[in-house]
């Protein structure tokens, strides 16, 4: 029997028993398929899995940059903005804590991205599968989220390329799309429309795959030229064609990328520090103020501004995303705490969103009306 054939059974059965232990608790799964990488660890070929968990990743930011058409954009409340900006203070304040850490100046904005980007996936399923879409809290962190993970792809354009020469490269590369976009995008998509989904669901990938290595030739991060794609393909109206398609064949990719991320990340937690840890703790404590300031300059109460700071506590794709391309640089400090950060906030933030209403009322008690004293007429005045 050929290896990746036993690898990927061993991998896909691991992560079938993990996501059907939390299945039933309405726990997202994510974290039980880093944990699961973790307990098996060297155990696991990981090496015979690819290009399967780096096919994941590729498809990955190709969904996020799904989320980026003109639409998505312009659907962008005054709300949502003014809390974004309160949600980005924590790069500079990430960035200063790098820094303190130690780190250089790279490091530090890879430390800085770590603690900031908060779980799309994660939360937005949460807020489904709790019936909370339509509270006014809810459209303030989809916005802040949206504006994340646009702030987080322009940083893995400074990062993950080759210097100044690769983002350069990737901006003109950028441009040209667009303007293929602008120009023979229509066209393109007439002649789509008549192909069954098969041939629809081949050549996307191959646009995506080919994106990203043209990108990759020129010096600047694949995982942008795939994010990239994303955005061409929503601003062309494909967006819900592609999510049907693309959705069973992403999440299998990206199971196997926490997977492979966690069994790989078990060297760099033998060997945790204190300020691993210690960064760990203040990056979850960071955004609750600031995401807490930025639902009061939304307009929400006082109960729902609380919400939206504790519906954003959850860590997960990007975070690991950049954990990887932290350690690749040689920042294993940065790859420990992506790692940390994400197995401990998404359990820990599931709880705190689930139990949202009942901390904000243990917190916030409503006031009892006051029993207006009532003087019998003619009683003595004291």
């Amino acid at each position: 029997m050929h290896p990746s054939l036993e690898a990927f059974a061993l991998a896909a059965g691991l992560l079938a028993l993990g996501a059907a232990l939390v299945h039933r608790f309405g726990f997202p799964p994510l974290p039980v398929y880093l944990l699961t990488g973790l307990v098996v660890g060297e155990r696991l070929p990981v090496e015979d899995l690819e290009p399967l968990p780096s096919l994941g990743l590729l498809l990955l930011l190709f969904s996020v940059g799904l989320e980026f058409g003109p639409d998505r954009l312009r659907e962008l409340s005054g709300k949502a903005l003014r809390a974004g900006f309160f949600d980005a203070l924590a790069l500079p304040l990430g960035f200063l804590l790098g820094l303190l850490a130690g780190l250089d100046l790279r490091g530090a904005l890879l430390l800085a991205g770590v603690i900031y980007i908060s779980s799309s996936a994660v939360i937005v399923k949460l807020i489904i599968d709790l019936r909370r879409a339509a509270n006014p809290e809810s459209e303030v962190v989809l916005g802040v989220l949206v504006l994340e993970d646009l702030v987080i792809a322009l940083l893995l354009a400074l990062l993950g390329g080759q210097g100044p020469a690769g983002f350069l490269g990737g901006v003109a590369l950028a441009l040209a799309y667009f303007l293929f976009a602008r120009f023979l995008g229509p066209r393109l998509v007439r002649f789509m429309e008549g192909l069954s989904d098969e041939l629809v669901l081949l050549l996307a990938a191959a646009f995506t795959a080919g994106t990203a290595l043209l990108f990759h030739a020129v010096g600047a991060s694949q995982g942008v030229g795939a994010f990239l794609s994303g955005v061409i393909a929503a601003g062309l109206g494909l967006r819900e064609r592609f999510e049907h398609l693309f959705g069973p064949v992403r999440d299998l990719g990206v199971a196997l990328f926490f997977l492979v991320v966690g069994a790989e990340a078990l060297g760099l937690l033998r060997g945790l520090t204190p300020w691993a840890v210690g960064l760990v703790l203040l990056g979850l404590l960071l955004k609750l103020p600031l995401n807490h300031l930025g639902g009061a300059r939304a307009g929400l109460g006082r109960k729902r501004r609380l919400y939206s700071a504790l519906y954003l506590v959850p860590r997960g794709e990007f975070n690991l995303v950049l954990g990887a391309l932290a350690l690749g640089q040689g920042y294993p400090l940065v790859a420990q705490v992506a790692v940390l950060l994400v197995l401990v906030s998404i359990p820990l933030g599931a709880l705190l969103i689930r139990y949202a209403p009942e901390i904000a009322q243990a917190l916030y008690p409503e006031a009892r009306p006051r029993k207006r004293a009532k003087r019998a007429e003619g009683s003595p005045v004291k």
